[in-house]
């Protein structure tokens, strides 16, 4: 690699031209070129037209996401993501989105998702029954696939209630369970899976003929009105925005949760603390239990730090700005692409005390307040950070709350747990537990 490029503002990075992607070699250069170039990294195009700009440093991210955030609208990489999910909330931009935003945001208030909480608790008592019956058998589980299967099936009863039930029963199988069978996220998948949307036209259409209104997001997507305008979404709209709900509300809780007990199985103290405090609970968690779970919120987080589900967010620049740096300012040309890696910034030593070591106390209310509260952001910041954030971290601790009362899960070895870098952050392999019975 070479030492440096000339740049006009003397941003120093490689030599050789090089398209980042949501892939292997760019997880692996990122990291090296950070420890070379440091804060900003500049890249000469290799196929695409614009230059590009890797930011590392907190106040860069919050410029982008925050400060300056309408000069900024989505970057490249998300043609692939529009194939899958059309143009919901994580594509669309502009005045499109903002409407979007605004009709979609009623739906994901707390009470709501209090009002969501019972039917996680259910998912998560047959859950547990089936670990019941596996433990007593000696029987492995794939963790990677059940934690999929789990926040999948939450999502999809969070968005049609018992109209899911009504679905399968017609269809012989669940359509939306290839999201867990095929983790591909390619050209044919994403084209099997804009295919269901003919199931949600149809339950749309089941609901207006029978003026059914339920208790779940669907629906709430269907009386919506824009605040401006006082028009409801389109049907290609609603659908679209359904479509992206069932892809990013399941995967980011799936992965995390996936993280999750590797990360339990591999650190006696962590268990042992999180067990003292869903042991103390009374019963099984609901809602009302929820400030209760606060180390388990801390190694939600936690796991969300070290290995956040988005590792790679992209922009590009409408207009021209510039960046502070040092007694300096970074110019950025009008159409660069920018990208930030949560990743590389929620392991950085500059911020963080042995960045690599799983310590959920990091997220202590006193620690928290003494951090840069930019250094950490897994759900994005500012305006379009993730409009189910809070849906995610309930069905989280009402899982980790009522599972790990009852079981812990022992890594059986096998394949090695590696990090796999494509659209989200997973595990390369599939990883396998024995579960043990603590409490029956």
């Amino acid at each position: 690699m070479s030492q440096s490029t000339s740049f006009s503002n003397d941003i120093r990075g490689p030599a050789e031209p090089f398209d980042i992607n949501v892939d292997d070699e760019s997880f692996d250069k990122l990291a090296v070129w950070r420890e070379e170039y440091g804060d900003i990294v500049a890249l000469t195009p290799a196929q695409r037209k614009s230059p590009a700009f890797v930011l590392n440093n907190p106040e860069h991210v919050r410029h982008v996401l925050i400060g300056n955030h309408r000069n900024y609208s989505k970057g490249v990489g998300f043609e692939r993501v529009k194939m899958l999910l059309g143009n919901g909330i994580i594509v669309s931009d502009g005045d499109f989105w903002r409407s979007q935003r605004r009709m979609i945001q009623p739906a994901f208030h707390r009470k709501i998702i209090g009002s969501l909480a019972q039917m996680m608790v259910k998912c998560n008592e047959r859950k547990c029954a089936d670990w019941q019956l596996k433990a007593e058998n000696s029987q492995a589980i794939n963790l990677t696939e059940e934690m999929s299967e789990l926040a999948l099936e939450v999502v999809l009863r969070a968005l049609f209630s018992d109209d899911l039930d009504a679905l399968i029963e017609s269809t012989g199988s669940n359509p939306f369970a290839m999201l867990v069978e095929d983790v591909t996220r390619d050209l044919k998948l994403a084209m099997r899976f804009r295919a269901l949307t003919r199931h949600v036209a149809d339950i749309m259409a089941k609901r207006r003929a029978e003026s059914r209104i339920e208790l779940d997001f669907l629906s709430l997507l269907m009386e919506t009105k824009d605040k401006e305008t006082h028009e409801p979404m389109s049907d290609k709209a609603l659908i679209d925005e359904v479509m992206t709900i069932i892809v990013a509300g399941h995967e980011t809780t799936a992965g995390t949760l996936n993280w999750a007990w590797y990360l339990l199985s591999q650190h006696e103290d962590i268990e042992t603390a999180l067990h003292a405090e869903v042991d103390a609970l009374e019963a099984a968690p609901q809602f009302g239990e929820i400030p209760q779970l606060r180390y388990t919120k801390q190694l939600i987080d936690e796991t969300l730090r070290l290995y956040p589900p988005v590792w790679l967010f992209s922009r590009k620049a409408i207009d021209h700005d510039e960046l502070k740096q040092g007694d300096g300012v970074v110019k950025i040309p009008a159409g660069a692409d920018i990208f930030l890696c949560p990743y590389l910034l929620h392991r950085d030593p500059r911020y963080w005390d042995n960045p690599d070591q799983c310590l959920p106390e990091r997220f202590s209310d006193e620690q928290i307040k003494e951090r840069n509260k930019d250094v950490y952001y897994p759900f994005s910041l500012g305006s379009r950070r993730c409009i189910g954030e809070f849906f995610s971290l309930v069905d989280m601790q009402l899982h980790l709350g009522l599972l790990a009362r009852h079981f812990s899960l022992r890594h059986v070895p096998g394949e090695p747990v590696d990090i796999e870098p494509h659209i989200n952050l997973r595990s390369r392999h599939s990883i396998f537990m024995m579960p043990e019975v603590r409490n029956a």
